[in-house]
């Protein structure tokens, strides 16, 4: 007998956070419409221990039981970075502090990367993640195996793009986790990462002495020019996108203006802006986002001393086309992946 079955489409599933959990049941809060599904450990899919905790992100098929609505088939998103995918880490936020700690590289007399009011390194962090995931698809991470009694140890390194003070190159060591006897093989519903973070470290350290050829950079770029602002070159500003979308972006004093107004602010900011490359040509600051080279220009909005926000300029053929604004901190944390970014302006 034909038996007819149920289509499930992708877009029936809804996304939400765990709000409460405890003793195998809880509740998840949907991110769309703050609905509420009851949860059972029994519905979440995988295998192995099911680690489940307040505030953990979940996909999963809403249904209705006697309990109301309930959440099937649960499975926990993978927000992980391809850093975090690839090793384990015992202390993320230690393993930035460490990094910073050896970099201890100063600029202007202050450390270049702590948000003084966290105690974190959010430019750091997010260095090291992207240029990982620049290393990554360049195919740039080294990985080196050797033989002791009789057993393969498996090693994995990686260039930082980093430098003590003394210009010594930092390094991050990873060593497999089959070299270890005591770690325990469970997954559960996330595949877990095959490489155990070690440390940051200069290339003196004894583990580099695996490798045979010393890892490389990351690179974003084929050509030099592509960092150097064509004064030559017809800019084009989308004016609707980065007044009408991007507005709240810019300080209150810009947004309390009129549209004709604000117009004529951001003409004559770009204008200041050009003027200034023309003498400078430092003032265009590149920057590395979605797989390509932008230019980051200074728009002085409130005064003409500061910048206010980074106007981004993108090179299409003949002329520069600039269709976006970014905060200054934005700017800086996509600027530092290419190189440290002058701080004329670009000071967040």
């Amino acid at each position: 007998m034909f038996q007819r079955k149920i289509l499930i489409r992708l877009n029936d599933r809804r996304i939400g956070t765990i709000e409460q959990f405890d003793l195998g049941y809880g509740f998840i809060k949907t991110t769309t419409n703050d609905e509420k599904y009851f949860i059972h450990h029994s519905d979440v899919l995988g295998t192995g221990f099911k680690k489940i905790e307040i505030g953990f992100e979940v996909e999963f098929l809403p249904s209705i039981s006697d309990k109301g609505l309930q959440a099937k088939e649960i499975v926990l998103r993978d927000t992980r970075t391809a850093f975090q995918k690839f090793a384990t880490f015992e202390d993320w936020a230690s393993s930035i502090n460490d990094l910073a700690t050896i970099h201890a590289q100063q600029e202007d007399g202050n450390w270049d990367y702590i948000n003084n009011k966290t105690g974190e390194f959010p430019v750091l962090e997010s260095y090291i993640t992207y240029t990982f995931l620049r290393l990554q698809k360049e195919g740039k991470i080294k990985y080196a195996s050797k033989n002791e009694k009789g057993i393969e140890l498996k090693f994995a390194c990686i260039n930082t793009g980093l430098a003590t003070i003394k210009q010594e190159e930092i390094f991050a060591y990873f060593e497999h986790k089959d070299n270890f006897t005591n770690i325990r093989q469970n997954d559960g519903y996330l595949k877990q990462p095959s490489w155990i973070f070690k440390c940051f470290d200069r290339e003196s350290n004894r583990l580099m002495n695996n490798f045979a050829q010393k890892p490389e950079l990351a690179n974003y770029f084929q050509n030099a020019a592509e960092l150097i602002y064509d004064s030559a070159k017809r800019l084009i500003p989308d004016y609707e996108h980065i007044i009408d979308d991007r507005e709240k972006r810019f300080p209150k004093e810009f947004r309390d203006l009129s549209k004709p107004q604000q117009v004529e602010r951001v003409k004559s900011s770009i204008e200041s802006a050009l003027t200034r490359i023309r003498r400078n040509y430092k003032t265009a600051i590149p920057q590395y986002y979605s797989d390509s080279i932008q230019l980051l220009l200074p728009l002085c909005i409130t005064t003409a001393e500061n910048a206010d926000v980074a106007l981004v300029v993108a090179n299409e053929g003949e002329v520069y086309r600039a269709n976006t604004i970014l905060p200054l901190d934005w700017a800086y944390n996509n600027a530092r992946l290419l190189a440290k970014p002058d701080r004329e302006w670009l000071n967040p």
